[in-house]
């Protein structure tokens, strides 16, 4: 009997289709799944009671609302808040993840001395030892909490130096600040009465300043309308996902933008489109089309462009100061729509002392960033939630986690209207983690403590009679009949948002141009978020959300 190829095929979709048709295929694959979903090192959810809780993020200085499920004490699920009014229900990725941050494999719950596990009692004893041999550096990745307090004082205690990282945000802020002679956190972006935002590669649509803000003013006043009330103006050498959106795009070549800076003042002052008459850039006009690559009847445009729909605002992604002297020129220090201060209540920070020339230690604090690299040959002790790999630190220290420390959140860096709020901690904060501050404290008794610092704050709102709390509705403080009260709402996931910013004219005259600062480096869209690890949820939302273009996009 012969076996056609017609046969044979007849014969392999049968048998395909009887297989497809029995039970086996399903079941071993049901089996399998069963099996690979109780592999030992998958946490399992527990059993239990499921409620919802209001609280704050603090992985980063934006303190997002957040509606966070718990299931038997666990954090399973977290979603935005609408009735913040900040951000008003808006999350990034990894606060969308950030539930399962606690259980990420890089998560440190034991002391490390040089790679080897260690104790805290070493840990305290070896510093106890540098802080007896030399003064101490303290680095504080988030100035202004209650336990930057602690940091503070402990610093000048031990005749050291307290020091604070900056992200981009607040860089951007620093010229104004040198120029003006107030400190970075009294100043912000009075965002809601701008009508024209020049932006020189600041992300605003994708990831810059607290999430939600930027980009419901775009949804509200901008997006699909052929003449918005509010106009973006993207200056960069990209075509990112904030370029694409705005209203207009202007490509330039990488690292000229101080040069269309020059350009742009000498157009806005030589055909007086502005009032102010600043000093010019020693470029020519001519000079700098030719840098930047865009002709000299696009920067004339460009001009016109930038104060035909006044206030106008510029938005730089560093602390360039040619670009920032922009600002002076069109008169928006100071005045709405413009770079305003803001009101009393605002923590002030003055300018942080330099370190001392020798350091026998420094302590870096857990809400640094894992890529910072002290320069000093002293120990180092860093505190970390999580293992980013790669450390130089002597010392690994583990710190609290996701939900596990009670802090504060003071205002965000580009905000013009003050807020506060409190992070409680939902989850016990293990027995094998410390903060700095609680660090700090168990080897001086003396220092403020955070709990009590957060109690003084809160007192202050209070008595200062300013400002509303929004708890579901919203509640003007002035209601309130105790500072015991507000700060119970406050601990209750509630978010106080203080008055208007003051439109103060601040004193910003140039003498000179400033001189054009270096290019900052291109670094991962990462580099500037404070968990150096993150979760396969908030990576995957990332990729599918498009929400940023990861590293080596394509250039214009």
């Amino acid at each position: 009997m012969k076996f056609s190829r017609r046969d044979l095929l007849i014969g392999t979709v049968g048998i395909t289709a009887g297989i497809a048709f029995t039970p086996v295929p399903w079941k071993l694959l049901g089996d399998a799944s069963i099996w690979t979903q109780n592999w030992p090192w998958i946490p399992q959810p527990s059993h239990g009671p499921v409620e919802t809780k209001l609280s704050a993020c603090a992985l980063c200085v934006a303190g997002c609302g957040m509606r966070v499920r718990m299931a038997a004490g666990f954090p399973v699920g977290v979603s935005g808040v609408t009735t913040n009014p900040v951000t008003q229900g808006a999350l990034c990725p990894l606060g969308f993840a950030a539930h399962q941050l606690n259980w990420h494999p890089a998560r440190l719950l034991t002391v490390r001395h040089n790679g080897r596990a260690s104790s805290w009692p070493e840990a305290q004893a070896a510093f106890a030892k540098t802080c007896a041999e030399g003064p101490v550096a303290v680095i504080d990745g988030r100035p202004g909490r209650a336990a930057s307090a602690t940091l503070e004082v402990f610093a000048a205690k031990h005749n050291g130096s307290y020091q604070a990282v900056s992200g981009p945000e607040t860089n951007a802020l620093v010229p104004y600040a040198a120029w003006s002679e107030v400190p970075v956190s009294a100043l912000g972006y009075d965002l809601e009465n701008a009508r024209t935002i020049v932006s020189f590669g600041a992300p605003l649509l994708d990831g810059w300043g607290t999430p939600g803000r930027f980009t419901r003013l775009w949804s509200e006043r901008a997006a699909g309308q052929i003449n918005p009330q509010l106009r973006l103006i993207q200056i960069e050498p990209s075509l990112s996902h904030t370029a694409a959106r705005a209203w207009r795009w202007v490509a330039v070549r990488e690292g000229t933008q101080s040069a269309l800076a020059a350009a742009l003042a000498r157009v806005l002052v030589e055909e007086h489109l502005v009032k102010t008459q600043g000093p010019l850039p020693d470029m020519t006009l001519e000079q700098a089309a030719v840098q930047a690559g865009i002709p000299i009847t696009a920067i004339r445009d460009l001009a016109h462009a930038m104060v035909e729909c006044a206030p106008t605002v510029v938005i730089t992604s560093d602390s360039d100061p040619t670009v920032s002297a922009l600002n002076v020129l069109l008169g928006a220090i100071g005045t709405p729509g413009g770079i305003v201060l803001k009101t009393k209540m605002n923590q002030q920070h003055g300018s942080v002392p330099a370190a001392p020339a020798t350091v026998r230690a420094t302590v870096i604090d857990g809400t640094v960033p894992w890529d910072l690299i002290p320069p000093t040959q002293g120990e180092v002790f860093r505190f970390a939630a999580w293992d980013g790999g790669g450390s130089n630190a002597d010392w690994l220290l583990p710190s609290p986690g996701f939900l596990e420390e009670l802090t504060d959140i003071p205002t965000a860096p580009t905000s013009s209207i003050e807020t506060y709020t409190i992070a409680t901690n939902l989850l016990a904060q293990p027995q094998e983690t410390q903060t700095a501050a609680q660090f700090f404290s168990k080897l001086d008794g003396t220092l403020p403590d955070v709990d009590k610092s957060i109690h003084a704050r809160c007192e202050q709102i209070f008595q200062a009679k300013l400002g509303t709390i929004y708890a579901g509705k919203p509640t003007p403080v002035a209601q309130f009949t105790s500072g015991a009260k507000l700060e119970a709402q406050l601990r209750n996931g509630s978010v106080w948002l203080g008055e208007s910013p003051r439109h103060t004219t601040l004193r910003c005259a140039l003498k000179t141009w400033p001189t054009a600062a270096a290019p900052a480096p291109v670094t991962d869209w990462t580099a500037t978020w404070a968990p150096p690890v993150l979760p396969l949820l908030a990576a995957k939302l990332y990729q599918e959300s498009t929400l940023r273009d990861a590293p080596g996009r394509s250039q214009a």
